[in-house]
C-alpha cells in the first residue's frame, strides 16, 4: 500500500491537536506549506506535519481550571492561591498555559461559565490537557465519565493532588458529605453550619459502627 504523502486540513488538525481554523490561519500566514487540489481543497505534506510534531521546544497546551464553592473562600484568597499553585506546576512540567479559568460556583452547577468555556476549548481542540488540584474542583460527581469524554477529543486531565485510596464505605461517606455540603450551602449562616455538622457527625458514627463490625457494604 502506497504511503500517504498529503493530509487534508481536518486530518492534519487531528494529528497536530489543533483546530481546522488554526490550520487555515497558519496557511494564510505562510507558516505551513499547503498545496491546493483542483477543487481548491487544502493538502498538507506529511513531512511538514512530522517536522512540527518533532520541533524542539514543542510543549503541551494547558488549561488551568480552579474553582471554589463560596464567596467567602474567594474573599479569603483560596481561589487565587489555587491558580498560583496550578501555574507553578504547569511551569515545572513545561506546559504552555493557554487558558486560566477560575470561578466561584457550586460543583453541582452544570451551567458554570468557566466549565462551558473549558468545553469550548476542548471542542475546538485548542488545548491538550486540563490541570486541576483535585477531581472535585472540576466536578462533584461523574469525574470518571468526564475524563473519558475529554479523552475522545485527545485531551487528558491531570490532577495535581490525587485523592488517597479509600474503602467503599469511606467513598460512600465522602459522597454523602459532598451532597450535604453542596445543598446545605444554599441555606444561610448558622443554620447551614448546623445541618452540615449534624449530618457529618451522624455519617462518621455510622462509619465507625461499620468498621467495628468488619462489614463493608
Amino acid at each position: 500500500m502506497k504511503k500517504k504523502e498529503y493530509l487534508s486540513a481536518g486530518e492534519a488538525a487531528r494529528v497536530l491537536g489543533v483546530s481546522v481554523k488554526t490550520i487555515q490561519r497558519w496557511d494564510k500566514a505562510g507558516l505551513l506549506p499547503v498545496i491546493r487540489t483542483a477543487t481548491n481543497q487544502r493538502r498538507i505534506p506529511v513531512d511538514a506535519i512530522h517536522q512540527l510534531l518533532n520541533a524542539p521546544g514543542k510543549s503541551l497546551r494547558c488549561a488551568i481550571y480552579a474553582r471554589v464553592s463560596s464567596a467567602k473562600q474567594e474573599q479569603e484568597g483560596d481561589l487565587t492561591r489555587q491558580v498560583e499553585h496550578l501555574q507553578q506546576v504547569a511551569s515545572e512540567r513545561g506546559y504552555q498555559v493557554v487558558a486560566r479559568i477560575q470561578e466561584q460556583a457550586s460543583g453541582l452547577n452544570e451551567k458554570r461559565k468557566g466549565l462551558k468555556r473549558l468545553f469550548h476549548l476542548i471542542d475546538h481542540q485548542e488545548i491538550d490537557l486540563v490541570l486541576i488540584e483535585y477531581p472535585d474542583r472540576l466536578v462533584r460527581f461523574g469525574y470518571d465519565y468526564l475524563e473519558e469524554t475529554f479523552g475522545w477529543k485527545q485531551v487528558r486531565i491531570e490532577v495535581v493532588e490525587p485523592p488517597k485510596a479509600q474503602t467503599p464505605t469511606e467513598e460512600l461517606v465522602a459522597d454523602l458529605l459532598s451532597i450535604v455540603t453542596v445543598f446545605s450551602g444554599r441555606l444561610y449562616g448558622s443554620r447551614a453550619k448546623k445541618v452540615r455538622t449534624c449530618v457529618s457527625n451522624a455519617l462518621k458514627d455510622c462509619l465507625k459502627v461499620v468498621e467495628a463490625d468488619g462489614t463493608d457494604r
